[in-house]
């Protein structure tokens, strides 16, 4: 009987230092998580750059996945002692890291995975050449492991429910948005206008026309979909600040641009269009306006279409274009339309107010 107290009472005791819950998120945390995501997606970036300037061979093992992979092992290193430290303090094993951030361990030990998968497949199938390193099954589940640890700081804060609007509180989020939408651009960047832009200037005499019309029309209105419809999730779940527009349309075209930079850099001026459009953009979300719900959707209109119509501006006041004047001011519409029909999916009650 005193034995059968004894252990019960050790019971009682380990019990007594158990944390209910998962641990508070500090900001060294959050900082940390962030720089580890944009230390893996430059080596990413760069591995893209290379790969479009012949700068890799037929081998697994170059110096930009040697960035790419350090910063996966930096991020496990992470987060195994993070979690390790909040176990021994008494969290339990699957609470054991600030809220929603188990899911971006999770993240970095598939994108571990990944790699092995994309080491053996490229074993068995070869190397990709083109537009098939993009599609992959291997980097497809890279894209999807990267996006679940990326977007670490950005589900934190939503999870949490952002109320204010400055840029300190937000930068982390708006960071992991931008990373978010890096991935969607970097494997949709056959047709991103900014990483195609040479194409809009010179046309192959021997090509079809219509093809090339066709192609050259989705590559502006697939970024602008992505782009316009990233910026709505964000404004529909926070008061963003001013800034945060040109921050995210403007870096997201640069990063394209820079991936074919020895195809682009003649035309480096268009790289205003998303500089302007973004200031514009800020400018139209700061206003008060009587009715949020109407500038919102005007939002979503303008800043896809200015950027798109400024684009053309400067390419026809610089290097020319190929297309007639029906097609880039109708195109530039067409992307403006394309933003408001997103709009449309966002109601009144969607949208907070700032604090």
């Amino acid at each position: 009987m005193a034995v059968r107290e004894g252990l019960v009472s050790e019971a009682k005791a380990a019990g007594a230092g158990r944390r209910e819950g998962y641990p508070a998120l500090t900001p060294a945390f959050t900082w940390a998580a962030l720089a580890l995501g944009v230390w893996v997606l430059l080596g990413a970036i760069v591995d893209i750059h290379a790969h479009n300037h012949g700068q890799v061979d037929e081998t697994f093992f170059t110096p930009f996945h040697l960035l790419m992979y350090s910063g996966i092992a930096a991020n496990g290193l992470f987060y195994v002692v993070m979690q390790y430290r909040y176990v021994g303090r008494g969290h339990r094993l699957l609470q054991a890291l600030p809220e929603t951030y188990l899911l971006s361990f999770g993240g970095v030990l598939l994108f571990g995975v990944g790699g092995v998968v994309d080491l053996i497949w490229h074993e068995i199938f070869g190397f990709e050449s083109g537009i098939d390193a993009l599609v992959s099954p291997s980097h497809l589940l890279l894209v999807l492991s990267g996006l679940l640890f990326m977007s670490g700081p950005l589900r934190s804060t939503l999870a949490q429910g952002a109320t204010g609007r400055g840029w300190k509180l937000l930068f982390p989020p708006l960071t992991a948005a931008l990373m978010a939408l890096t991935l969607a651009t970097l494997f949709t960047g056959f047709n991103n206008v900014w990483s195609q832009v040479d194409r809009y200037v010179t046309i192959d005499p021997d090509s079809n026309r219509k093809l090339a019309e066709a192609y050259t029309v989705a590559t502006v209105l697939i970024p602008a979909a992505l782009m316009t419809g990233a910026l709505l999730f964000l404004r529909r779940r926070m008061a963003l600040p001013f800034g945060a527009v040109t921050y995210l349309v403007f870096t997201s075209a640069l990063i394209m641009f820079f991936i074919r930079l020895e195809d682009t850099v003649p035309y480096a001026p268009v790289l205003l269009a998303p500089l302007l459009a973004g200031l514009a953009g800020d400018w139209l979300l700061a206003r008060e306006p009587g009715s949020p719900l109407l500038a919102l959707r005007l939002f979503a209109f303008a800043l896809p279409f200015m950027m798109t119509f400024g684009l053309f501006v400067i390419l026809l006041l610089g290097a020319g274009i190929w297309w007639s004047t029906h097609m880039w001011v109708g195109v530039s519409f067409m992307a403006g339309a394309v933003g408001l029909a997103l709009a449309g999916l966002v109601s009144a009650e969607d949208l907070p107010q700032p604090s």
